[in-house]
């Protein structure tokens, strides 16, 4: 609920309000992107509260039609952030965007790699709940970077909401579950990493290649 909150206020500026106003001016590929990551969060919240009432075989139909968005939004989520990237250079931002476009794909990957797990080991609940949550968190930067009120305290509401599955384990099984300690590795290897590699020249020399700018 608060992955679906953080994400519902920071794109009402940008997407939802410019949308009902008739001001947003996107092509349909932002649009069908916008589309397949809403549509994520509203199966989020959805899941789990299936999950927690215990309508545990609708849950799982469900999932086994909706746990294909994962590749698709995958495939939007590069397309868009490389077309970003292209028009945000182009527009004056030069190397900085490129930096700024190896943190998208970290996002991604963090995604992909905890999500994509979770679906795998839909077997082991255990693994399955904690990756779809934590899978999520990776996302979550971009919301948060549309709200500049708490943009600024980003990584302490990162590691808050990673310690919050960490606290709920501990609650739960007095220990924290290897699965959690696994997904917070991805998260913060990946998530802390674009300054450290994002911003080093042989990054950009490579996000030159792929994006031809």
């Amino acid at each position: 609920m608060v992955f679906a909150a953080i994400v519902l206020i920071g794109f009402s500026r940008t997407f939802f309000l410019p949308m009902a106003r008739g001001t947003l001016s996107k092509p349909p590929i932002v649009h069908l992107h916008g589309l397949f990551f809403f549509a994520w969060t509203a199966l989020l919240v959805a899941q789990a509260s299936l999950a927690a009432t215990k309508r545990l075989k609708l849950h799982r139909t469900v999932g086994s039609f909706a746990g294909w968005l994962v590749l698709p939004m995958l495939v939007l989520g590069t397309l868009v952030a490389s077309r970003d990237t292209v028009h945000d250079f182009k527009s004056g931002d030069g190397d900085a965007a490129l930096t700024f476009y190896y943190g998208e794909l970290a996002d991604l990957a963090m995604f992909g790699l905890l999500t994509g797990g979770a679906m795998l080991l839909r077997h082991k609940p255990d693994y399955h709940k904690r990756w779809v949550i934590l899978g999520s968190l990776g996302l979550i930067g971009a919301a948060i970077g549309r709200i500049p009120e708490i943009s600024g305290v980003f990584l302490y509401i990162y590691l808050g909401l990673i310690a919050s599955v960490a606290a709920y384990d501990i609650a739960s099984r007095r220990s924290v579950h290897p699965a959690t300690i696994a997904g917070a590795v991805v998260l913060l290897l990946l998530g802390l990493s674009e300054e450290r590699i994002g911003g080093t020249a042989w990054w950009v020399n490579t996000a030159h290649h792929i994006l031809q700018v």
